[in-house]
């Protein structure tokens, strides 16, 4: 990825305040739009209706043609872009025609379908008003939804000017009545209209289309032939699923309750000489469509909700966080639609967040299907040494990080944190601060200890710690009070000498035989002794036993029952502790205004990927004594994402310090964390600040208080 574009987009103090300004009011119209309606419910609906007809799309395409051919209209199914721009242009110049007006349709931005007829002679006006901008500007959507959401208005002015030969002033009543005056012209005179679809139903052959502005009604009426491009995905079975996305799409892309227009076209009218031409784009959609693995991109409504959400999106914008296609689901359909020569640097943008995942339309599981991908574009040169020999090998990993121990003393400032790292690696401690290696690792401190020589009451539950690489080697003081908090709430605690890295770092970077190898590995040290539970201080570690090893394991007739009996007694610790929380006196007494106040930041894959999130909350409150200073966006990424932080440290910087921004706001002085992650990531950030404020695991915190 162009990194000066990156910094491009970062700098540019207007992208940030629109894109930020929208992602703080977005979840609160959304919330509003959904009020007194299942959100789960309806999107469980068409994510189970849309896959059902992913299964049999052939069939519903043949249904559908049948069915608006029956009703007067003529369909045209096109296998690649360029048969879908060729029977476009056949269709406009059998009328004598040399005018297109359109209505928005993102299908026509993937064939690039305004190039291709300027060239060949057709006029193209686009007379949605974002579109509109966009195209007098030469850009491509920066959204689906929103496609001009990145000009301000005094280029929207310019653009105008330049269009109008007027000057126009940057006031938005006035262009947008500019605007109007511009495009009446073209509804009156266009010889062909163009519109694409929302959803099209395969009962009864009819198009819905859903629209804010009166332009999608204009151009399907006015000119005596009405064009639309549909990819066939669009096609569900009858008007009972359409009204499904058509009730989640207004209120998942924008907030609204409901658009403005809401049309059904089924043929043309019934004016002698009108025609009706449905194109059905399939540009690899049909065999998507059939590949188990990444067929579910296809259920994909187009609300655009992903970007919404995404702090990548939020920072930089579609013309860097996707091709055509922007957002989560862009980065998915990219490789699809365009080839995976277009998807290799965008596929590596998204930091694995998963917010995406929670507010997709259709429970898409778009972070999965980015994280796969990624194992089919081309590796960097020592990608494969990294994780195939060094990190797979337990003893030689391990050896690496004891000598990395010593190499970086001459960059350790006072504390013995690490601020200036050499020669590029310095981006990485540009505006925060680092941990250093410890000493002594958890795995040589609990090897020494007599407690794993001791056990403990036979009618004890047993525990196996699992503390993932960075607590081990970076923070083992942390893994020390995990097992006190453990012990002093009644578990008998052990740790497994043979456990290594969990291998997300290798099925992030797209070394999936990597992953499945360490993941085997994993599998049988943690089976190999017999335990009531598996306990985690790492949500990635936690997402990696309990579901992502039964995904990679899961054609594996050896391992495929072994993953699941595994998934089955994994815990993180906060989840676990929230057993005991309320059989024990642990400061519950203490009056409030006396209890410590922390603040808590929900990591992500905890959060989103284990679904854990009151239980850290009811183990601070009720077993560490304290009390919760909620900050805004607590379950907001902290920028961190394991190698996310130092492959992209521009972005991974600024979405910190939105973060720190709020924590500083709730007046909290400590904030409790359950992953070693999220800890480096804001110690490191506050620190460099000169801050004053600590950043404590939920572990720690509670072995204080009861340890």
């Amino acid at each position: 990825m162009d990194k000066g574009l990156i910094q491009q987009k970062l700098d540019n103090t207007f992208l940030r305040k629109a894109l930020r300004n929208f992602a703080a009011a977005y979840p609160v119209a959304r919330a509003k739009a959904f009020e007194g309606i299942d959100f789960e419910k309806l999107r469980g609906r068409i994510s189970d209706f849309k896959m059902a007809g992913l299964e049999q799309l052939p069939a519903l395409v043949e249904q559908f043609t049948a069915s608006a051919e029956k009703s007067g209209a003529r369909v045209h199914l096109c296998t690649t872009p360029e048969d879908a721009n060729r029977t476009i242009l056949e269709i406009i110049r059998s009328k004598n025609a040399d005018f297109l007006v359109k209505s928005k349709a993102m299908t026509s931005e993937e064939i690039e379908l305004n190039h291709y007829l300027e060239k060949n002679g057709v006029r193209c006006l686009e007379t949605d008003l974002g579109e509109w901008i966009i195209q007098l500007a030469g850009e491509r959507p920066s959204h689906m939804v929103m496609p001009a959401i990145h000009k301000n208005r005094d280029e929207v002015a310019e653009l105008f000017s330049r269009e109008t030969g007027k000057e126009c002033p940057p006031d938005i009543p006035y262009l947008v009545q500019t605007a109007r005056e511009a495009l009446r012209s073209g509804f009156l005179t266009g010889q062909v209209g163009m519109s694409g679809a929302n959803v099209a139903m395969a009962d009864s052959g009819t198009l819905g289309i859903i629209t804010n502005e009166g332009n999608g009604r204009l151009v399907t009426t006015l000119p005596r032939t009405h064009i639309a491009l549909v990819g066939v995905e669009k096609i569900v079975p009858s008007l009972t699923e359409a009204l499904d996305i058509i009730d989640i799409l207004p209120k998942n892309a924008t907030g609204q309750k409901i658009t403005s227009y809401v049309s059904f076209i089924k043929g043309p009218t019934g004016v002698e000489g009108r025609e009706l031409h449905i194109v059905l784009l399939d540009n690899g959609r049909l065999r998507l469509a059939a590949d188990p693995a990444f067929r579910e991109a296809l259920k994909c409504v187009k609300c655009g909700a992903c970007a919404n959400v995404c702090p990548i999106y939020e920072l930089v914008g579609g013309h860097v966080f996707g091709h055509i296609y922007v957002g989560g689901i862009g980065l998915v359909l990219t490789p699809f639609f365009h080839g995976f020569d277009k998807a290799e640097e965008i596929l590596k943008l998204c930091i694995g967040c998963r917010k995406c995942n929670e507010v997709c339309a259709a429970k898409i599981d778009i972070e999965g299907l980015i994280v796969d991908l990624r194992d089919k574009i081309r590796k960097p040169f020592g990608q494969k040494f990294l994780f195939g020999t060094l990190m797979k090998n337990r003893k030689l990993f391990h050896a690496a990080l004891r000598t990395a121990y010593l190499a970086q003393k001459p960059f350790q400032g006072e504390g013995g944190r690490i601020r200036h790292l050499p020669l590029v690696l310095n981006r990485e401690t540009a505006n925060r601060s680092l941990p250093p290696i410890a000493e002594t690792p958890f795995r040589d401190m609990f090897q020494r200890s007599s407690r794993s020589l001791v056990p403990g009451p036979e009618s004890r539950e047993k525990v196996l710690f699992y503390s993932g690489c960075l607590a081990d080697f970076v923070y083992p003081d942390m893994c020390r009070d995990t097992v006190t908090s453990l012990e002093k709430l009644g578990y008998t605690v052990t740790f497994p000498q043979e456990q290594t890295c969990c291998g997300i770092p290798a099925r992030y970077s797209g070394e999936m035989e990597v992953a499945r190898d360490m993941a085997r590995i994993n599998t049988d040290v943690l089976l190999n002794e017999e335990a009531d539970f598996v306990v985690t201080i790492c949500p990635t570690c936690t997402m990696s036993l309990k579901h992502d090893f039964g995904k990679l394991l899961a054609d594996d007739p050896v391992y495929a029952e072994k993953v699941r009996r595994l998934a089955a007694k994994t815990f993180n610790f906060s989840e676990l502790a929230a057993r005991k929380a309320g059989t024990r006196d642990s400061g519950s007494g203490t009056s409030k205004g006396e209890r410590q106040v922390v603040t808590y930041h929900d990591a992500c894959h905890l959060k989103r990927g284990c679904g854990v999130h009151e239980e850290p909350r009811k183990v601070l409150q009720e077993l560490a004594g304290m009390e919760i200073a909620e900050m805004t966006d607590c379950d907001k990424c902290c920028g961190f994402g394991g190698s996310y932080s130092i492959k992209y440290p521009e972005i991974s910087q600024e979405v910190l310090k939105n973060k720190l921004e709020n924590i500083a706001a709730t007046g909290a002085q400590t904030v409790a964390v359950d992953c070693p992650g999220c800890k480096l990531q804001i110690e490191g950030g506050l620190e460099a600040a000169g801050s004053t404020l600590k950043v404590e695991h939920s572990a720690t915190l509670v072995a204080r208080r009861i340890g």
